[in-house]
């Protein structure tokens, strides 16, 4: 027998937060009202796209999580069960998360039910994303109700999914504290809500802070699917931000988008408060993505990019058309025709300009047998570029977005997807070590030097996250979360008062652009407001 909810249970209504009846002091089984007229007054959403509808909360979190926590009463030993069903959609996890023990609108645990795995996590101030066990596989189809389940017992925590127990973990950070429910990249429909433990007063109010990110882009016009996004510095004080548009993460041209994905652009004259209305920098009839900017010092702007061709015959879906650029003297008013420079490397990083004045990119190439990193090499300004530099895998498969960044002592360090790792060349990328774990996962790294010298590294996995180095990529930061999303792309630009900006993707469907800001400094990183 479970010790904590004995097989015989009491039922008791939870009633609105308004309502005078009180919990009674050994109940093992209540039920959560949803039905009265005020039963969103005990509810706390974190967005206002949570609601309470004919008997369930409704969770619209397709464009950012909604979260619903129960606010009257906390719980310690606890078990939460509950149906839920998300609507079926083409893109993104369609999520479902149970909550329980949330000490504030930060800090509890959740299992996370998306398209096919249960995934139980702890979420602290530090990081949203403590991963503690998962199981994949399962048959949870969208647009069907599922009976979800979520137990804590002491240090003991058990996920159930229809019935079924899915897995039994340990984790003894969390005492106690509130359920709660969320979506994610999907709306979410929750009824028949079941708690199961001794209720307690909460003696607080639990308060959900506005999120800390603005929006770059919504929607470019394309399909409302927003990727890959890049961003830096024009010499006239505006920030320039680049990404892709279409209507999924790969756009081929249909009736809808007859020219199929693009590269769009959006301008902040406000330090990435506020962004202009996007508009296209370059559509060929091809698909057009992962976009990177840069200007150099003399003033030109240069946009590098790749391209997807619907591929005839066998072979896949589609063909790359390898790594294009395309150039503006004017601040990006006007652009030049599209030159290729590499045939058979992609990108997914801006062009460097080093200390000298070469430019260096990190390039990347695949084939059955094997991927890995490499950089192209320019000593004209662009003008021409040498034929591609390989960097050696050691042995890996790196499906390897390459950034590279320029050391104080001359030294180029390159960081490739997905181990993550590293290679260095000390003849400004003529030659390069063979590649070196670096500890960490990530892909399509991201590097910035501070104003402080600090060197940022921002990548993809988990979800949007960070590292930084305070001694020359010598060693690195525990990983630091950016955003609980999983897109990411990220890329980063200094600010005028010495933080930084950071823009990165969402991923799904309705997929927007973000920018969030922070100042990093040795004792860590600390998230600022951008409003």
């Amino acid at each position: 027998m479970n010790r904590c909810w004995p097989l015989v249970a009491v039922f008791w209504m939870l009633l609105p937060l308004g309502a005078s009846a009180q919990a009674p002091a050994e109940a093992e089984a209540m039920k959560v009202d949803l039905s009265a007229p005020d039963a969103t007054a005990g509810w706390v959403f974190s967005a206002d796209t949570g609601t309470i509808r004919d008997g369930q909360l409704v969770l619209d979190g397709r464009e950012e999580m909604c979260r619903a926590f129960y606010a009257p009463w906390q719980f310690a030993d606890v078990a939460l069960e509950a149906g839920f069903l998300v609507d079926p959609a083409p893109q993104g996890v369609l999520a479902c998360g149970f909550i329980v023990r949330a000490r504030d609108a930060a800090t509890y645990y959740y299992v996370h039910f998306d398209r096919t795995q249960a995934i139980l996590v702890r979420s602290d101030q530090h990081q949203t994303w403590n991963e503690i066990k998962r199981v994949g596989g399962l048959e949870k189809p969208a647009g069907q109700w599922h009976q979800g389940r979520l137990e804590c017992c002491g240090d003991k925590l058990r996920v159930w999914l229809n019935g079924k127990m899915l897995y039994e973990a340990q984790d003894a950070a969390l005492a106690g504290g509130r359920i709660g429910f969320y979506a994610n990249q999907g709306i979410a429909h929750v009824k028949d809500i079941v708690v199961r433990g001794k209720p307690q007063k909460a003696e607080t109010a639990l308060v959900v802070p506005p999120p800390m990110h603005v929006f770059v882009c919504k929607d470019a016009g394309a399909g409302a699917y927003e990727a890959f996004p890049d961003v830096c510095r024009l010499s006239d004080g505006r920030l320039l931000s680049v990404f892709y548009a279409g209507y999924g993460h790969v756009a081929m041209p249909n009736e809808q988008l007859p020219k199929g994905g693009r590269i769009s652009y959006a301008t902040s004259s406000d330090e990435g408060r506020t962004w202009s209305q996007s508009k296209t920098l370059f559509d060929s009839p091809d698909d057009d993505r992962d976009p990177s900017i840069v200007q150099l010092r003399n003033g030109l702007v240069i946009c590098n990019f790749f391209s997807l061709r619907k591929a005839e015959g066998q072979g896949g879906p589609w063909k790359g058309l390898g790594t294009w650029i395309v150039t503006s003297s004017d601040l990006g008013e006007t652009w030049s025709e599209p030159r290729q420079i590499y045939e058979d490397y992609y990108c997914s990083a801006p062009i460097r300009e080093l200390s000298d004045g070469r430019l260096v990119l990190g390039l990347y190439k695949e084939t059955a047998a094997s991927a890995q990193g490499a950089v192209g090499i320019s000593d004209d300004g662009g003008k021409t570029w040498r034929p591609a530099i390989d960097i050696d895998n050691g042995g890996v498969r790196l499906d390897a977005e390459t950034d590279l960044i320029e050391l104080k002592d001359g030294t180029l360090y390159a960081a490739q997807r997905p181990a993550m790792c590293y290679a260095v060349s000390k003849d400004r990328g003529e030659t390069w070590t063979v590649s070196k774990p670096m500890g960490f996962p990530g892909h399509c790294p991201s590097f910035l030097r501070t104003a402080d010298g600090i060197i940022l590294l921002a990548h993809r996995v988990p979800s949007t996250s960070l590292h930084y180095s305070l001694d020359e990529c010598n060693s690195w930061s525990e990983n630091v979360l950016v955003d609980t999303v999983g897109g990411a792309y990220p890329s980063m630009v200094n600010l005028k008062d010495g933080t930084v900006l950071i823009v990165y993707y969402e991923e799904g469907a309705g997929s927007s652009i973000r920018a969030k800001r922070f100042r990093a400094s040795a004792k860590g990183i600390e998230w600022l407001p951008l409003k």
